[in-house]
């Protein structure tokens, strides 16, 4: 499962995403869309920190200065 929160682009939040590099040609390929993403590996980043991620209410959502 896939969830993301979409900001306007006036909303100034430094968040980023992080994806494997396995998912790079999908996400590239989607033209419509600013996707602030960090690439990691797969085995040793992306599979391994998955389960250990906060859940919604541990995110900062303020405004970058």
């Amino acid at each position: 499962m896939l969830a993301m929160i979409h900001f306007a682009p006036w909303y100034r939040n430094p968040m980023r995403l992080e994806f494997s590099e396995s998912v790079r040609p999908v996400v590239e390929a989607e033209k419509g869309l600013e996707i602030p993403v960090d690439w990691v590996g797969e085995e040793e980043e992306a599979l391994g920190r998955y389960l250990e991620r906060g859940f919604g209410n541990s995110y900062d959502f303020g405004q970058a200065e």
